[in-house]
């Protein structure tokens, strides 16, 4: 006997409710494994054979109200349809049985693929960089003199390459190599730039850096210091490993409240000192809270360059950073040492250490600030019993 067509739905809307229900322990199951104990992939296909089941009873509930006492039921039966959902639960329900017994225990442990792998990935690859520890356990000097400078954030190998084979040549089984052993002839050399570019790699002006960020425009900074020759290299200037040449660690340096500039919101030139609508936002100049240095600045020698051209702000979080305040005679000297490099239009230049031995051997150990402070800036109340306190 023929059963009618709302039964038939009725069987469908069935098997969409049990998909679904389906679907939901599938998602339970995994938000309390914390990982993809069936997946997203399983769980989709359970969605939609629950849909396909509702779409097949809706279907036949709508042509069985179509039917009319004096026009039996003689167009097909959607039986057969039944019988391919059932089919279907059969074979998901096998291939969750299948898939659970084959997949390994570590299966979604970090992601869709083996979590085993990971740990058998580490020990199967040697690892290329080894960090600047393993490098300052041989360049001492060097290391040294990068962690007290701004660039003690950067890894060593982000500018001189992996150093797992550098620091295996140099090794004989756990021992290092003495110095100026035979072996040291053949070494694996580390790549050390020579070029602007590795450089400017992070140091190119960009709108998409934020101001804080120390950035250049090479043609610009070459015309303010009066460099010849376009290819000088940055480190004719610049150490690598202490590029501003700190006097004391950067760590140590005064912690500022953040600096908004004009170039966090404007791409193109902007005069800091134009006025502004009154709904503008809040912009950072040194005048707002240093009013008696700025003004006294601005009738000395160095006011061109601004504030910021020797107390740099680098930032540290998203609302504060260090400001330098540099009295190292290097630092200094990164405008004012004379070099073959040096052109037309270089600020005044001198020959360093011979400028400071010939003003006599009771300055040998000064710095620049203690006879050329009248170029910069007088010192204000508040400097004075902050060097009495000894800050920074």
């Amino acid at each position: 006997m023929q059963r009618p067509a709302a039964y038939r739905s009725w069987v469908a809307f069935a098997f969409a409710a049990a998909f679904v229900l389906g679907a939901i322990v599938m998602v339970r199951a995994d938000a309390l494994a914390g990982r993809p104990v069936f997946g997203l992939a399983t769980i989709a296909l359970s969605v939609a054979l629950a849909v396909l089941a509702a779409t097949v009873g809706l279907a036949g509930l709508l042509r069985g109200r179509r039917e009319t006492p004096d026009e039996p039921e003689v167009r097909g039966t959607w039986s057969h349809v039944v019988r391919l959902l059932v089919v279907l639960a059969v074979g998901i329900g096998a291939a969750l049985a299948a898939r659970a017994y084959f997949s390994p225990v570590s299966y979604g442990v970090f992601g869709y693929y083996r979590g085993d792998a990971v740990r058998e990935a580490m020990f199967a690859r040697v690892p290329q960089h080894r960090g600047k520890m393993m490098c300052a356990g041989c360049h001492t000097d060097k290391g040294r003199l990068h962690d007290k400078d701004v660039h003690a954030g950067i890894e060593c190998e982000s500018c001189h390459g992996p150093g797992t084979a550098h620091i295996a040549s140099m090794r004989v089984g756990d021992d290092r190599l003495p110095a100026g052993a035979e072996d040291f002839a053949g070494h694996v050399k580390q790549f050390v730039p020579h070029t602007q570019e590795p450089c400017l790699w992070c140091h190119r002006r960009l709108a998409a850096r934020p101001s804080s960020f120390p950035q250049i425009d090479p043609a610009e900074h070459f015309a303010f210091l009066g460099v010849s020759d376009p290819a000088t290299p940055c480190m004719r200037c610049h150490d690598p490993h202490q590029p501003l040449f700190l006097d004391r660690p950067l760590r140590e340096a005064r912690l500022h409240p953040f600096i908004q500039q004009c170039r966090d919101c404007h791409t193109e030139a902007v005069d800091a000192a134009a006025a502004r609508p009154d709904d503008h936002p809040s912009v950072f100049e040194c005048r707002y809270c240093h009013a008696e240095l700025a003004a006294d600045f601005a009738g000395r020698t160095h006011a061109p360059i601004g504030c910021s051209r020797c107390h740099q702000f680098h930032r540290v979080s998203d609302t504060a950073g260090r400001i330098v305040k540099n009295r190292s005679p290097e630092f200094c000297l990164l405008c004012h040492r004379a070099n073959t490099f040096r052109g037309a239009g270089a600020p005044p230049l001198i020959e360093w250490p011979a400028h400071r031995e010939a003003q006599g051997p009771g300055l040998a150990s000064a710095v620049c600030a203690d006879c050329h402070m009248d170029k910069i800036h007088g010192y204000t109340a508040d400097l004075r019993r902050n060097a009495v306190r000894g800050a920074p």
